[in-house]
């Protein structure tokens, strides 16, 4: 299932993110911006714990409470920028990481680092700028399955999607998708159309700068 959460907000943060000429800075901003947009439509439909509370004018008010264990499952490098505003918005939320990378010939994700907390009954929301080929998230999402994590409580976060990646999701078909648009395509070399560029290199501020890769494997 996939959830496109689409309003004047969202489209105006998106617009900010897609423009070649902003920033590092104002990218980092728009993209916490619209993650918190993102993760609180995802933490919209967990169950919650019904109290009693006292308000300044009434008293014995039955209200909700958000009471669930959640992780936080961003994918490195780009994932990271995801991960302040969901914590700032759930900040019980536990945190375990999935370190991903794709082989720029062949497209294929190859995993090289997964340390994650397994909790009974949580809910875990893998984070991710860009849902594309799907490779990825798959991988992780079977990683997750392999820990006997249900497949209704895992949720996937992104700031765009693919329609090629979310069809490669289809087999998790109890995992739902949360992205602030469905963008046209893949081109050639697997980056999404009109998409966001490297969301990894504009978040970490290195277009342009040598960086070196090192996965010790």
């Amino acid at each position: 299932m996939i959830t496109e959460v689409k309003n004047s907000l969202t489209s105006s943060l998106l617009t900010v993110l897609r423009d070649r000429k902003s920033d590092g800075v104002s990218f980092r901003k728009a993209a916490e911006k619209l993650t918190s947009v993102l993760i609180a439509n995802a933490l919209s439909n967990l169950p919650v714990d019904s109290v009693v509370i006292d308000t300044p004018v009434e008293s014995n008010v039955k209200a909700d409470v958000l009471n669930v264990d959640i992780v936080f499952v961003p994918i490195l490098r780009a994932g990271l920028l995801m991960l302040h505003p969901a914590i700032s918005l759930y900040e019980r939320g536990r945190i375990g990481f999935a370190g991903v990378y794709r082989n720029e010939e062949t497209l294929e994700p190859n995993l090289y680092y997964f340390k994650v907390p397994v909790v009974r009954d949580a809910f875990y929301f893998i984070l991710d700028p860009m849902l594309a080929t799907g490779g990825t998230a798959a991988c992780v999402i079977g990683k997750l399955l392999d820990l006997n994590v249900r497949p209704d409580r895992i949720k996937f976060v992104s700031l765009v999607s693919a329609p090629e990646g979310i069809k490669k999701l289809e087999k998790f078909s109890d995992v739902e998708i949360f992205t602030a648009s469905i963008d046209r395509c893949l081109n050639d070399k697997g980056y999404i159309m009109p998409g966001l560029g490297d969301a990894g290199d504009r978040f970490c501020y290195t277009e342009g700068v040598e960086v070196v890769e090192d996965y010790g494997i």
